[in-house]
Parts: C-alpha cells; structure tokens; sequence
C-alpha cells in the first residue's frame, strides 16, 4: 500500500519528478569523479611526502678534509677520523630543537691500511630508537642494536664480506686514544637506506656501487661511537618537526642556534618539496571547486523540481491525516519517495562515476612529476555522493513539509484539489 501512494498519484508532475531523479544522477556522477580525483591525488602528495620527507631538517658540520688523504699503502697505523667536523653541542641541538625529535649522529670512518692494500669502512654512531623514523634497515639474521648496547655492531653484508665478519665474530676497531675496541656483530643487514647519509667520496664496501651517497657500514650505538671517538660532539643530526609546515620555524631556530659556528649548515627540504606540489594542490583546488558548484548548482535544480512534486502531493498527506493516521505515517509517502530517489541518484550516479572515471593517468605539475593518479572511491566519496542526494530531496521537501505542518489540515484540502 505504501509503494502505492509513494509511486502513485504523479499526475503531471511525475515527469518533473523524473527529471529531478536524472539530475541528480548527473551531479552525483560528476561530484563522485571529481572527488576521485581528488582522492586518488591527495595520496600522491601523500606518498611524495612520504619519500621526500620535508619535515627532516638535516644539521650537519662542515666535510673533513683528513678523508681525501687516507693512506692507500704501506706500514701505518689504523686510523678514525670523522667524516664530519665534530661541531655540534648536542645540548645546544636539543635546545633549539624545541619538541622536535633529534636523531644525533656520529658519522666516523675505520681506516686500515696493509702492507699490499687498504679497507676503508664507515662507522655510524645512532640512537637505535629513534634513527627508525628516518632510516630504514633490513635485517637478514641476528638482532638489531638496542639503545644500551655497549661493544655491539650491525654490519651489512657488503662489510661483512671485507671484514670477514658473521654474527657473534668482532674486529678491532683504534680508538681516539690509541687503544683498539672489540666490537662484536650482532646482526647483519641485506639492505639499508641511510637519510642523508654522508656524500661516497673514498672507495669503501657498498651495497650500492653506483651510488653517490654512502649505502653501507657499521652501525653501532651512539655511547659505543663517543668511546671510540672520546668525544660527545656530534658530526650531524637530523631534525624531525611534528609536522612539515613547523619546519620554517625550526630551521629558524637552528641557524640561530648555530650563528656564531659558520662550520655548522642546516639543510630542509620544505622549500622545495612546497615548490613541486603548490601548482599540483591548486589542481586539486580546482577539481574540488568544479564537485562543490556542481553540487550546489545541480542538486539546487533538483531541489526545485521536487519542491514542485511535492507541493502537488500535500493533499494526499491531508488525506492521510483526515483518515486518522499519525502525521508521521501520513508523510511516510513523501518520505519513501525522497528516499528512492535519493537512493537511486546516490547509487547509479556512483556507477556511472566509477566507470567513467578513469583507472589511472597522469596529472599535469609544471614543477615535477608526482608519479600517476589511481582516482579512488573511498568513504569520503561515498558519504558525499549519499549527503548531495539527501540534502537535495530534504530542501526540496523541506518548504512543502514547513507550510503544511503550520496550516490546518482542512485549510490544505480546500487549498489543494485532488
């Protein structure tokens, strides 16, 4: 019976009704794919952030220039020297450094020279803890370094191989004093990414010949690399803000921090990674403004269309409430009818949104390439695609509902035929 006065008693204003069905159906769609995109480009910002990492600021000291005369050959004792000057108070770092998370570094290098050859190897003094959150580290057996280690070391296996080392072997290794240090191997990795890790400027074991940077080494605890060094001051450090937009600031305070130390430079790459996605966001922008107009402009035309249907069908809920049912049940008619047509322009507009909408492309970027958009139909798209269509039918319900609920019944049956 409720199917039949929902869907019933059109009259002329059933194609009015269809009408508004299909318009919103199309601004559905179109929201939904716009949405898509938006969607599917966020997530390529978010990934670009991800691997560029602007909210690390790096604090480094100036190269030392003692690496580029390590002795190649004869009869010299071992030697390690930093791999930068050791210029940054740890203290001052941490004060400047406000509620930034400090990730201190003591990039050292191991230099042995035999009578027939040399082996350079770097040693890199970290927090275990915390070095996580920038660097990455795979672990192929053993354990990796715990923050109270004393003596221990992970190796990759690059250095293993030219140390001729495993796990539960050690090596010496001269400490600053003249005195050799046993480290003994506590895990061994097959594959690590340092964060800016120190420029590959001698020839040392690697995982990655090919590569620029330094992509391998021994790593062991910061208090294990301050007895071999004998020193607490750090050759560099990376800075993590609590979120990228706090970099400006933090670099402030860093550079002010270190303004009497000209050896010491703060590096960020806020600037830059802003630069590559500031025309790419107004693209988005763009996208979101075309679903929001469309929104209004469409869902508005349907509203007016419905507010049409049902300024024609108030006498019927009239009817209803003359017979004795509820005013709920009298507008439960008008209410399956917005919920259909809700419904059916919320899930068919979603449809045709999906496939349109294409799997994958390429977003134009004047200032680089964030990889391809996969435009996704997420949560956010759905609940959208549900609220456009019900604030569509609410507004168009909503002048017909007001006016009959503040009138007499009897004056809505002689104001309106049947």
């Amino acid at each position: 019976m409720w199917a039949k006065l929902a869907l019933g008693g059109f009259g002329r204003r059933g194609l009015e009704a269809v009408i508004a069905a299909l318009v919103l159906l199309v601004a559905i769609a179109i929201v939904a794919a716009s949405l898509m995109v938006v969607e599917g480009a966020a997530d390529a910002v978010a990934r670009t952030e991800r691997a560029d990492r602007p909210d690390i600021v790096h604090v480094r000291a100036r190269f030392n220039r003692a690496l580029f005369e390590t002795p190649r050959s004869g009869l010299l004792p071992p030697l390690t020297l930093p791999v930068y000057e050791p210029l940054i108070d740890p203290q001052i770092l941490v004060g400047a450094a406000g509620d930034a998370a400090v990730l201190a570094r003591q990039s050292l290098l191991r230099n042995v020279v035999f009578p027939d050859g040399f082996l350079n190897v770097y040693i890199f003094g970290i927090d275990p803890d915390l070095e996580s959150k920038a660097s990455t580290f795979s672990l192929v057996r053993g354990r990796f370094l715990r923050r109270g280690d004393d003596g221990a070391a992970v190796v990759d296996q690059a250095t293993a191989r030219a140390l001729k080392v495993d796990v539960g072997s050690s090596f010496p290794v001269r400490k600053a004093d003249g005195q050799d240090m046993s480290l003994t191997v506590v895990g061994v990795l097959d594959g690590l990414q340092i964060h800016d890790a120190p420029p590959r400027t001698i020839e040392a074991p690697s995982l990655a010949p090919n590569s620029n940077a330094v992509s391998s080494g021994v790593f062991v605890s910061l208090r294990t690399s301050q007895d071999i060094f004998g020193r607490d001051t750090l050759t560099d450090a990376l800075v993590i803000a609590r979120a990228s937009a706090a970099v400006p600031s933090l670099v402030e305070r860093l550079q002010e921090a270190f303004r009497l130390e000209p050896g010491v430079f703060v590096t960020e790459r806020y600037g830059q990674f802003r630069r590559k996605v500031r025309d790419f966001e107004l693209t988005l922008a763009l996208f979101a403004l075309l679903s929001a107009a469309t929104a209004v402009v469409a869902g508005s035309f349907a509203a007016n269309l419905l507010h049409d249907v049902y300024a024609d069908r108030r006498h019927q809920q009239a009817m209803l409430v003359a017979l004795g049912f509820s005013p709920l049940r009298g507008a439960l008619p008008n209410l399956s009818l917005g919920l259909v047509i809700a419904l059916f322009g919320a899930t068919v507009g979603s449809l045709v949104a999906l496939l349109v909408c294409p799997t994958h492309f390429s977003m134009p970027s004047l200032m680089a390439d964030l990889g391809t958009i996969e435009p996704r139909f997420g949560t956010p798209v759905a609940t959208t695609a549900v609220v456009v269509a019900l604030a569509a039918v609410l507004l168009g319900m909503a002048p017909t509902a007001w006016r009959f609920y503040r009138h007499p019944i009897a004056t809505t049956l002689s104001e309106v035929g049947p």
